[in-house]
């Protein structure tokens, strides 16, 4: 069989930061003959079909998700985060459900997928095909270096950061006991074999390989991990050639000093309005030009007060790849696809995280002397956040990320990756 009659299922679940670099892995492996289908939440179809790659939605729309208060409270609380967790079990149970259904119908040579799509696991046994489980943050792979990055916790120690991985593993089968009852019956000889879900399948036995998608610049490959997590660096999109801005975004890069970015991508804030209202008294001290953009729900306001009217642009969307190199430095929340795209073009950061693993990258990117110490978007002050503007100045911080940017360019990412999966798995 050739490559081209080759299918790659590749599931992930998750806002856009966790779509777009498997829609970028999935445009390199159908470029070299594989068949990819991408299975994820609802709205990122044309993202996947431009991709050279066929869509297969589950039914849940992140970004409407992130609105619901019940949803919101998650982010901001332990209680919160219970709450939701009991409330939206049934749904959890459908996407795992929907998952099952489209792999036995899609009857893939190989399936990737994250954590959040580890049913794809019994698949992979059902069909005796190999599943390989991905990673873009170091969640997976056990290192005394550091603890897992989910919860903000402090080094431990070796001994104690390599016990963290064993208690998220248990946190997680936890959580699946449940998300799992639909499949029992019909997948019960696949539940019942040897080997975590988190780890993947591979017909025969043996390790599968766990492709860990992000960058040595941000995190140095651990010396304790074993030989099956190969870190591969992560999978960037590539800039489009021929992406046009709006007219008026075009014209206000044009007009002044090199903006700074500010923009809280996916992650909805507990109080939009003051977060804008913080946002805009920082500039009015600090005197920056910058481009504010809205994400899902970040910043709240669409009209400017008078006097930024002429130095601050309100930004709908634009691609990173395209309008980070035109800016001075970015002001984020710490995602793993924004804090990666921010390196790559060698710029200076603030990262602002909310929760998750978004202050292991913010205290990632200030320990490589890429950006100041973050500060927590519940702690920004009009002040404190002026203050970072005036920091992300510092030269030194170019210097870091422009080199941690070069490191990058090195890594294998996507284009090798694909390769290096077909020639490993599909190649016959």
């Amino acid at each position: 069989m050739t490559v081209s009659r080759k299918k790659i299922l590749i599931a992930t679940l998750g806002t856009r930061g966790d779509v777009q670099p498997y829609a970028a892995l999935g445009r390199e492996l159908s470029s070299l003959g594989a068949q990819v289908v991408l299975s994820t939440g609802e709205g990122f179809e044309d993202m996947i079909e431009a991709a050279g790659a066929t869509a297969r939605p589950v039914p849940i729309n992140y970004q409407q998700l992130l609105q619901k208060p019940d949803v919101k409270d998650a982010l901001f609380s332990v209680k919160g985060a219970l709450k939701a967790a009991r409330k939206n079990i049934n749904l959890q149970k459908d996407l795992t459900r929907a998952l099952w259904t489209i792999g036995l119908e899609e009857q893939p040579d190989l399936i990737l997928f994250n954590l959040k799509a580890m049913v794809m696991t019994l698949v992979a046994r059902r069909l005796n095909v190999p599943a390989l489980p991905t990673a873009l943050q170091p969640v997976t792979a056990p290192t005394g270096d550091f603890p897992v990055p989910l919860f903000g916790l402090p080094d431990f120690g070796k001994i104690f950061n390599r016990a963290s991985y064993s208690v998220l593993r248990q946190l997680m089968r936890a959580g699946l006991a449940s998300t799992m009852k639909p499949l029992r019956a019909e997948a019960e000889t696949e539940i019942a074999m040897a080997g975590s879900l988190i780890d993947g399948y591979m017909p025969g036995g043996g390790k599968a390989l766990s492709l860990q998608a992000f960058s040595r610049a941000l995190v140095p490959t651990p010396g304790d991990w074993t030989d099956e997590n190969w870190q591969c660096g992560y999978w960037f999109s590539q800039p489009d050639q021929f992406y046009q801005p709006p007219t008026d975004l075009a014209a206000f890069l044009e007009s002044g000093p090199t903006p700074v970015y500010l923009g809280f991508g996916s992650m909805p804030s507990k109080d939009p309005e003051t977060l804008t209202e913080t946002v805009f008294s920082a500039l009015q001290i600090s005197g920056h030009r910058a481009i504010l953009a809205s994400g899902w729900g970040g910043l709240g306001k669409d009209v400017l007060p008078a006097d930024l009217a002429k130095r601050v642009f309100l930004l709908d969307k634009a691609p990173h790849s395209w309008l980070f190199p035109r800016c001075a430095a970015i002001i984020h929340h710490g995602g793993a696809g924004t804090t990666h795209e921010a390196v790559r073009w060698g710029k200076p950061s603030l990262v602002c995280p909310v929760f998750a693993d978004q202050p292991f990258w913010g205290a990632r990117v200030h320990d490589i002397g890429a950006g100041p110490v973050p500060i927590p978007q519940k702690k920004l002050t009009p002040e404190n956040l002026a203050e970072a503007l005036r920091d992300l100045e510092n030269p030194g911080y170019r210097e870091e990320a422009e080199r941690a940017a070069g490191l990058m360019s090195s890594e294998p990412g996507a284009r090798e990756t694909a390769a290096r999966l077909i020639e490993t798995f599909l190649r016959s």
